[in-house]
């Protein structure tokens, strides 16, 4: 019984993934949506898995956090497929600054762009899975 956790991007989708007691939060892989099925990976997924909820990474404005932008809609529509396809809750988690705090912790390392750059969505999956882990845990 395992949560997953999606960041979604605009080119990729980093894939995070509980421990089965949902405490820790470890990263699974990275979709590369140009060269992959997003639903595809998840049902492969689904199957190794036992899968009870999908959280996803809802990047709210800082500014205007009711305002929807074209992204919200789109991971709007996505929510809404997740939910029919698998039978699972899927929770909207705010993600407003996890991209932002991997890259500034990415930053400290001493790694390439290019490296950074493969690993930084699969690690923001992992910061917002567990920011919600400890929230229920809480």
């Amino acid at each position: 019984m395992r949560i997953l956790c999606l960041d979604i991007g605009s080119r990729r989708v980093g894939v995070a993934i509980s421990d089965p007691l949902k405490i820790t939060a470890q990263p699974l892989c990275i979709v590369d949506l140009k060269n992959e099925d997003l639903y595809l990976t998840l049902d492969g997924i689904f199957e190794k898995y036992q899968i009870t909820k999908i959280v996803v990474g809802y990047p709210l404005s800082k500014f205007h956090p009711d305002e929807k932008t074209e992204n919200l809609k789109r991971i709007d529509e996505i929510c809404n497929d997740l939910e029919r396809r698998y039978k699972v809750e899927v929770v909207k988690w705010d993600e407003r600054f996890s991209t932002k705090a991997v890259e500034r912790v990415l930053s400290e390392e001493n790694m390439s762009w290019k490296k950074k750059k493969k690993v930084v969505d699969k690690l923001s999956a992992v910061y917002i899975l567990q920011g919600y882990l400890d929230f229920i845990n809480s």
